[in-house]
């Protein structure tokens, strides 16, 4: 809640110095939420305030005018040039919440006067905001960036396009050993493992366009296929029960005409959970082979499917588990989705 966060704190001093009533405007806003990261010694990296407005919402202040439609406005958004792609882990966010609250676009209004500012303009382009236009605020402008939902540019790419994506293309699973698992998809944690730090100053696991590492065969995947990450068990256990499918993601490009070692360390920076040294064997040892699969994470599956459940419908055949990139039906995807209690947003 607004209520609990200490308005005087020295996060918010450029908003303060830029919007003289800030501190009254949070204050009328004790008990709304807000989303908010700090560190573990309560210094804070990010804010972020949305809102949902109606088709009744007042726009006459905005021009072009707004037809009416339910939106999504990101009120306050700031976060602290901390190296670990916290903006990303916001951007998250608001595409969530915009798909819970079943809006029809996402909005926001910022002046560019300020570094910030502008570097939260760039975040918002990469992820498929567009320029609308100009709010008109007390004798100055402020730049209106908009990102329509339940449509697809087909000439843009999966990020562009993101949370919007359709149902036709192949679907794959992929595995990933569980070592990988967790640091690469946080969110899809096991309930027996112990609890991910994100404040581990580790940048892929706020990521939201993510990097996996393979020199085996595709399959022919592409841009826009979906897959699902199978999380295979620790050595000793009972695979049958304690692989898992965990994650559905989206390919948003496959990357395998890598032409050093320093292309590849430039590709997978941030994104990856290889070390420099880790990546630099694997070009020394696989790079004929290297492919960089470049995905965007979307959700993780409610209830996890073991390698038994794999079995018993006829999708992987007994005794083996899934190899990289092994296709599966629309109807064996539903299934999984189904049984998972999983709800997927598609553009129909």
């Amino acid at each position: 809640y607004f209520g609990s966060i200490d308005v005087k704190n020295s996060f918010f001093d450029s908003i303060r110095n830029a919007y003289k009533e800030f501190d009254r405007w949070f204050v009328q806003k004790c008990d709304e939420e807000a989303y908010i990261c700090h560190s573990d010694d309560g210094n804070i990296l990010g804010f972020l305030y949305i809102k949902t407005e109606e088709t009744s919402e007042n726009y006459s202040d905005i021009t072009p005018p707004f037809a009416p439609k339910r939106r999504l406005k990101i009120g306050t958004f700031k976060v602290e040039s901390t190296g670990f792609r916290l903006g990303e882990r916001f951007i998250k966010i608001i595409f969530d919440n915009a798909l819970e609250r079943n809006v029809d676009e996402i909005y926001v209004t910022l002046f560019t006067d300020r570094e910030e500012l502008v570097a939260l303009k760039d975040l918002l382009l990469r992820w498929g905001f567009v320029h609308y236009g100009v709010k008109h605020t007390n004798g100055k402008e402020e730049e209106v960036l908009v990102k329509p939902l339940n449509v697809i540019d087909i000439n843009a790419s999966p990020k562009i396009n993101f949370p919007n994506f359709t149902y036709a293309c192949n679907k794959f699973i992929l595995p990933i050993y569980p070592q990988y698992h967790t640091t690469l998809l946080p969110d899809s944690q096991l309930n027996s493992e112990n609890r991910i730090d994100f404040l581990g100053h580790e940048p892929h696991r706020y990521a939201l366009q993510k990097v996996y590492i393979t020199w085996a065969d595709t399959n022919g995947a592409k841009p826009g296929d979906l897959f699902l990450f199978y999380r295979m068990g620790e050595p000793g256990e009972n695979k049958k029960y304690k692989s898992v499918l965990t994650t559905v993601a989206i390919v948003d490009a496959i990357i395998d005409d890598i032409h050093s070692e320093q292309e590849l360390l430039s590709w997978c920076q941030n994104r990856s959970v290889f070390t420099e040294d880790e990546l630099k064997g694997f070009w020394k040892n696989h790079h004929n082979h290297l492919k960089i699969l470049r995905f965007i994470f979307v959700k993780s599956l409610e209830k996890r499917l073991t390698l038994g459940y794999l079995w018993d419908n006829g999708i992987v055949k007994v005794p083996s588990g899934p190899r990289p990139f092994t296709a599966i039906s629309d109807a064996q995807f539903d299934m999984i989705i189904a049984d998972s209690q999983t709800v997927i947003h598609y553009v129909k």
